[in-house]
């Protein structure tokens, strides 16, 4: 996975394959996944359009899942690191901002509302409880530094997961530029 940039140009692509919000739902993606795997030929891309995580407490497990996919798609076919995208969606947003909920200058807040919108459950699946970051909120910098370096932590300890989170990219598009990749809506204006 690149840090170059941002956005990613499918480069002669026979057809792109796009996955939408999985939201750590494995029995779904293990359906998708076989159909891939069934379907794929040299040539093909595939995009994960965001929200590969959250609302399931298998966030964890569902990366390295797609991770998998990823390597064997990538062996099999002798694809490039560029040729299979992950989108930045909104739990991916949310999860990094808690991963830096020391530099919020209102942390309760930012815990209250990304735990209510499926969050919570990201913290769980890396063995978290999401009411030890409802408690720390309110103690300050340097306790809540504590808490989001042992969650970083942990994703470094599971190969693969620091990159993932890393290289998310905002969008993806085809080098005929009639194609488009987003997490959501565009405004064209």
């Amino acid at each position: 996975m690149s840090k170059e940039s941002k956005f990613q140009e499918f480069k002669n692509a026979n057809k792109i394959w796009a996955i939408g919000s999985l939201h750590s739902n494995i029995e779904s993606f293990k359906s998708i996944k076989n159909y891939i795997l069934s379907n794929f030929k040299l040539g093909d891309r595939l995009i994960f359009l965001g929200n590969v995580i959250g609302f399931r407490n298998k966030s964890k497990e569902i990366i390295s899942e797609v991770l998998s996919l990823r390597f064997y798609l990538m062996a099999k076919f002798n694809l490039q690191h560029e040729d299979i995208v992950f989108l930045r969606g909104a739990q991916e947003e949310m999860f990094s901002k808690l991963l830096q909920l020391q530099t919020a200058p209102n942390p309760i807040e930012i815990i209250e509302w990304i735990f209510s919108h499926g969050v919570d459950k990201t913290v769980i699946s890396y063995n978290f409880d999401p009411n030890d970051f409802r408690e720390i909120a309110s103690q300050g910098t340097i306790q809540i530094n504590k808490l989001t370096s042992k969650l970083n932590n942990q994703i470094s300890l599971i190969p693969g997961h620091k990159e993932f989170f890393s290289n998310l990219k905002h969008a993806a598009f085809s080098d005929t530029k009639e194609l488009l990749f987003v997490n959501r809506g565009v405004d064209i204006s």
